[in-house]
């Protein structure tokens, strides 16, 4: 197929809401928009420009996994937590990466990704919506984007140079080599500028290959991980989900790292396990989640991952 269906899917999506939201000339009887409500939509192009760069590497880098069914299925579980979560009004794209090590990776503007590895570890559609939520948290509460806006150009310079000095290619995935500055990015946004703290204007392009340093070499502030982790727990028991289902995904992941000494990216950029399960405990309590009885959706993750796990046993 000469586009793929996530990849069409987020093209598609984003220029929907560029025609009805960013290109649409006011009539003369519409009222203008003021200097705050203006800057409040040219973050938002940027949001989503860089969100969009950001998610175009990482397919390049580990390719796609193509599977219809599964990508909807995945997107339908996504927005039905993002719909329970803290910003229900936003869009979420989701897809699959093709990669067997264990990760997600949430992108400026919604677009979330995550490795075939992540479904192939969880064990039920609990398990992968308390995922989904943790990195819709994210998303939502625009920790990447509020992150590289507070960078000036030398640390995103730095961030960039920390991605491009690893040579590491993960071996559980069909990487290609990383893609150039110059390669794939036949976009107008490359004009655009977004402003940091320091007042600067930072190229999209800039900002999207730092962000990529951070999503892959150095990660986000670990207190805005326990942030996406305490949040994306409350949105997946909101939708109906088993309460302790990320810290089951958890603490599994802890036991099979202890029979490996791989290394993974989420090693790199996310707090320990342990940590993170004693702040997922101390939200559980509060919410008095024992008391809570959620679906878990064993069967029906397991119809819609089947041609997956087939793969994996041939």
């Amino acid at each position: 197929m000469e586009r793929t269906y996530v990849v069409g899917l987020l093209t598609a999506t984003i220029m929907l809401m560029q025609s009805a939201c960013v290109n649409k000339k006011p009539a003369d009887d519409e009222p203008q928009l003021s200097k705050a409500e203006q800057q409040l939509l040219d973050d938002y192009k940027a949001e989503l420009d860089v969100g969009r760069n950001m998610a175009g590497r990482l397919f390049a880098f580990y390719g796609e996994y193509d599977d219809a069914g599964l990508t909807a299925y995945v997107n339908q579980v996504g927005r039905f937590v993002a719909k329970n979560g803290d910003y229900p009004d936003r869009r979420y794209m989701f897809g699959i990466l093709d990669s067997d090590s264990i990760n997600a990776f949430a992108c400026p503007g919604g677009y979330i990704l995550l490795t075939k590895g992540v479904i192939k570890s969880a064990e039920n559609e609990a398990e992968l919506a308390a995922i989904l939520g943790h990195e819709s948290a994210h998303v939502g509460k625009q920790h990447m984007f509020k992150t590289l806006k507070t960078m000036n150009k030398e640390q995103m310079d730095k961030a960039e140079a920390e991605f491009k000095s690893k040579k590491r290619l993960d071996k559980h995935s069909r990487a290609r080599s990383r893609i150039s500055s110059d390669e794939n990015d036949g976009l107008a946004t490359m004009a655009k500028l977004m402003m940091t703290a320091s007042g600067a204007g930072i190229g999209i392009l800039q900002a999207a290959k730092a962000g990529m340093g951070l999503l892959l070499e150095k990660g986000l502030d670990k207190n805005l991980e326990f942030e996406a982790d305490r949040e994306g727990v409350k949105y997946a028991i909101r939708a109906g989900y088993e309460p302790k289902a990320l810290d089951q995904f958890l603490a599994r992941l802890a036991e099979q790292k202890k029979k490996s000494k791989d290394k993974s990216v989420m090693d790199a950029t996310h707090p320990s396990i342990p940590d993170r399960r004693k702040e997922i405990a101390d939200v559980l309590n509060k919410m008095s989640a024992s008391e809570i009885i959620g679906a878990v959706g064993k069967d029906r993750f397991d119809d819609a991952r089947k041609t997956l796990m087939s793969k994996k046993k041939g």
